[in-house]
């Protein structure tokens, strides 16, 4: 009967450890909120070129995001006045450093990236205090549904860590 007795964890250790319910590494669509660099920064370790896949538009970024994939808390598909475009709900202190982030760059623009890749770009026009971010995004309509579950699915994700 002691044997059995130990056999049950060493069960219970299997068969929890086969779950495959988080997403592996590849699987993970990680946004991020970007900033473009204003100024010409000879020789400074600044951040990366990013080219958006459609228009082909080429944007410096600052090497930080300006909210990072662990203040995004949301992300929805909305229908607008010009098409479909994507809302980023950010925390709160998503909020702060969005709000910060367009008062001190206005006419720049905030990039999109999903995975270091640049998928959307918006120019700052306005302060942004309630922490909603809307862009359009340069993804074909038949992709963008996937693209906002697997999103939502790596946020969750990330929220849990």
């Amino acid at each position: 009967m002691r044997k059995y007795l130990l056999l049950i964890p060493l069960i219970v250790l299997v068969f929890t450890g086969c779950r495959k319910d988080k997403l592996e590494a590849e699987d993970m669509m990680i946004p991020r909120l970007m900033i473009e660099t204003r100024s010409v920064q000879y020789g400074a370790l600044g951040g990366n070129v990013v080219e958006l896949p459609v228009s082909g538009t080429r944007i410096a970024l600052q090497k930080e995001p300006l909210v990072s994939e662990f203040d995004i808390a949301n992300v929805e598909l909305v229908k607008v006045d010009m098409g479909l475009a994507l809302l980023i709900q950010t925390t709160e202190t998503g909020a702060r450093a969005l709000y910060r982030g367009t008062v001190s760059n206005m006419g720049g623009r905030i990039v999109l990236t999903v995975n270091n890749n640049a998928i959307g770009a918006r120019r700052v026009d306005s302060a942004i205090q309630n922490g909603n971010f809307y862009t359009f995004v340069e993804v074909d309509d038949e992709e963008i549904g996937q693209l906002v579950l697997d999103m939502k699915k790596t946020i969750k994700e990330l929220q849990e860590l």
